[in-house]
């Protein structure tokens, strides 16, 4: 296991006795590991990009800690969980429940990075869809990165909230069959390219890697679905 003190990134914890300053350095510890470890998963998935460097002490955690296997099961993992919730939508959208599964997997970390709301608990939003329009229900503000004349910006946002998973993907399949610029996506099957390609037309996300990103989570559950 890492340990940054060896890096140079925290003061060395004292193994003896639990002093003030121990106790503060381990808080320390344990929070830049958890940011860290999020940090990693969606840098493995997503790859280097200008919104989204690496740390340092997420180099070092990339190089020292991931184990593939540990993350196949992790990603197995979000994939049975989500899979009944993706063939309801897969049944009303007419695209393959693979290719939902991996458009939630990419929007949400493979569920590591959902968002949270103002009292701290899950949003349940897997897609990253906005509450902009006629949304009526919860929001959760969320600071995120769009493009702009190729420039990666900071912003706020405000993202639609919902009670578990299954809305998630109920809402999910609502905007696309209500929506004019994703209703192309609809009916794409398994053709994961002309999925990509409709939302890529549609907007739904300024990075201009988003379409090869998508398509490489598509791979990913491809090989790790049952």
């Amino acid at each position: 296991m890492i340990r940054f003190d060896q890096i140079g990134y925290l003061p060395a914890l004292n193994a003896g006795a639990e002093t003030p300053r121990a106790q503060a350095d381990s808080a320390a510890f344990s929070a830049l590991f958890a940011q860290t470890r999020s940090e990693v998963h969606r840098y493995i998935e997503e790859g280097q990009t200008q919104a989204m460097p690496l740390s340092p002490e997420g180099f070092a955690l990339r190089n020292a800690s991931v184990q593939p296997a540990a993350l196949d099961a992790d990603k197995q993992a979000f994939i049975m969980e989500m899979l009944p919730y993706a063939r309801e939508a897969s049944a009303k959208l007419g695209v393959a429940s693979d290719i939902l599964l991996a458009h939630a997997a990419l929007e949400s970390g493979w569920g590591k990075a959902v968002i949270n709301q103002a009292n701290g608990q899950s949003a349940f939003n897997l897609f990253g869809i906005k509450a902009a329009g006629a949304w009526r229900g919860l929001r959760a503000d969320v600071l995120t990165t769009e493009f702009e004349n190729g420039a990666a910006l900071k912003k706020i946002d405000q993202f639609r909230a919902y009670p578990d998973y299954r809305s998630a993907f109920q809402d999910y399949t609502s905007f696309f069959s209500e929506s004019k610029r994703f209703r192309p996506a609809m009916g794409s099957g398994n053709s994961a390219e002309a999925f990509t390609s409709a939302l890529v037309k549609g907007g739904y996300a300024t990075d201009p890697a988003y379409a090869e990103k998508l398509l490489k989570v598509v791979a990913t559950v491809r090989a790790l679905k049952p």
